[in-house]
């Protein structure tokens, strides 16, 4: 039955080809997939979780345009930072999870909004991303005002949220060929730039900002990274550093890098990771997890987001590719497998594959956005010691991953999903920002499992600099398809777009 399932979605891709790929590509951003009514569906379907609010960032009653998400507690109140396209930065209060509500937005209406939170003595400070050029209602929005920038102005905007209800502009990090996603390092010093242009270069570069002076943020350099010939793109797409921020994992397109930064001005490449069952590297975070022996262990995960976020013809599109980085396995990784969602079956022409993901190594758990497949829970305490090889494929449970909980809506298209806070039972209230539906509140039972509570950091408490959280939450728009890990897409869907990614 599966292997008919897959041939009628390869067969259907070949009658239902989507639009090309043009995400960013001068429509002001993504475009949502997934088909919304007057009101967005108020019921869907799931395992282990159930939805407990939506919130709509405005009342025009079309697709609100969420993307990246994060977090922020200040003294006795917790902040859900919404990243949107070209609707600002929402600053949602989430004490009462419930109920959650906009104590303010941040006006700078740019595309992506990936957002990344840090301390800088006693301030705190995000990061606002402008994938492309401001555009004309960028720079029409209070951020290009206060800055004195123009509709040619790309990079990225650093936002004062010390009092999160007056979040105040601090200054502009310049970057011409903009900021898709910027990562902070974990001392709360450099921002790492990811521009994830494609096929526009043959030396890619990670722009490396230093930004310990905020109001004067100084460029370091541009680090040039490898160039992989014959693909899609070699530049930056995300960042992620490790809590000690001793090394940089870089999720490039066409290729996944492992970095040294151990001096974060002057890094070093480790690793190259080229794996053909790998369409678009989306993302790549660490995990260090405990064996039995009591010995440790370094994963690497990588999510595919297969063909750039375009419309699907069938699920569950790009996967997670795990790969073992321990001790001398760092210099030349041995990937144990690939992991995709326990749904296999055409797909509606909705997007239908992996992207932000979020591991809470503590906890040994998971949660990752899936677009029209909606949010997804995983127990990860297996990737401790399953073996594998590259041929490894699993479905819904393997490669050390299980999912344990699941939701979809009708109108589905999330592109972050994460959690700030989560009990000792594994319960938690989980946060998706959607392309279509906003703000969605999910509650997630904690399918049995016990692990040691997450609880989030003051953010305005007196403490050291530095960073809240090293994973960046990203995503990328546009990427012709291949064969990749469980299905194979139709050739067809590789007809694209892949100019320059400057965007109006």
């Amino acid at each position: 039955m599966r292997r008919l399932i897959v041939i009628c979605a390869m067969a259907m891709g070949l009658l239902l080809l989507p639009a090309p790929a043009l995400a960013h590509e001068g429509r002001g951003g993504d475009e949502p997939s997934a088909t919304r009514g007057s009101t967005v569906a108020e019921r869907g379907a799931g395992t282990e979780m159930s939805p407990v609010a939506n919130l709509q960032y405005d009342s025009s009653g079309a697709a609100q345009s969420g993307s990246d998400i994060e977090f922020l507690k200040a003294g006795e109140r917790e902040y859900a930072l919404a990243g949107t396209l070209r609707k600002g930065m929402q600053i949602i209060d989430i004490t009462e999870p419930a109920a959650p509500r906009i104590a303010a937005v941040y006006d700078c209406k740019v595309t992506q909004g990936d957002i990344q939170v840090w301390k800088n003595g006693t301030r705190v400070l995000a990061s606002y991303t402008a994938d492309g050029t401001f555009g004309a209602s960028g720079a029409d929005s209070r951020c290009a005002r206060d800055l004195g920038l123009d509709a040619n102005a790309s990079g990225t905007v650093i936002v004062d949220l010390t009092k999160p209800t007056a979040p105040e502009t601090v200054s502009f990090v310049p970057v011409p060929r903009g900021s898709h996603n910027m990562t902070i390092h974990p001392s709360g010093k450099y921002l790492y730039n990811s521009n994830s242009d494609l096929l526009t270069s043959t030396e890619p570069t990670i722009t490396i900002y230093d930004v310990s002076v905020p109001k004067s943020p100084r460029k370091v350099q541009d680090f040039p990274i490898p160039y992989t010939p014959a693909s899609l793109g070699s530049e930056s797409h995300d960042i992620t550093f490790n809590a000690s921020g001793t090394r940089a994992y870089s999720a490039a397109l066409s290729q996944t890098l492992v970095l040294d930064t151990t001096n974060p001005e002057q890094p070093k490449q480790i690793a190259k990771i080229v794996d053909p069952a790998v369409n678009v590297s989306h993302q790549s975070d660490p995990v260090t997890l405990t064996r039995a022996d009591g010995s440790k262990r370094d994963i690497l995960v990588v999510t595919d987001e297969r063909a750039g976020a375009a419309g699907s013809a069938e699920c569950p599109g790009g996967g997670l590719h795990v790969y073992d980085i321990t001790g001398g396995l760092e210099r030349s990784p041995k990937k144990l497998g690939a992991w995709f969602i326990p749904v296999v079956k055409p797909q509606d022409g909705t997007t239908c594959t992996s992207h932000v993901l979020r591991i809470y190594p503590d906890q040994k758990m998971l949660t990752i956005a899936w677009y029209g497949q909606g949010v997804r829970v995983l127990d990860i305490s297996g990737l401790a010691e399953v073996t594998g090889s590259p041929a490894t494929t699993a479905i819904g449970d393997g490669v050390g991953m299980r999912e344990i909980g699941n939701y979809v809506f009708p109108d589905s298209d999330t592109w972050s999903f994460k959690t700030n806070r989560m009990a000792a039972d594994g319960s938690f209230y989980g946060y998706g920002n959607d392309l279509t539906r906003g703000l969605d509140v999910y509650r997630f039972s904690g399918a049995g499992v016990s692990v040691p509570p997450l609880e989030p950091t003051d953010m305005t408490a007196r403490g050291r600099d530095g960073a809240e959280a090293s994973a960046s939450g990203s995503h990328f728009g546009l990427g012709p398809v291949a064969a990749s890990g469980l299905l194979a897409v139709p050739a067809l869907l590789a007809v694209g777009s892949l100019r320059r990614r400057k965007r109006s």
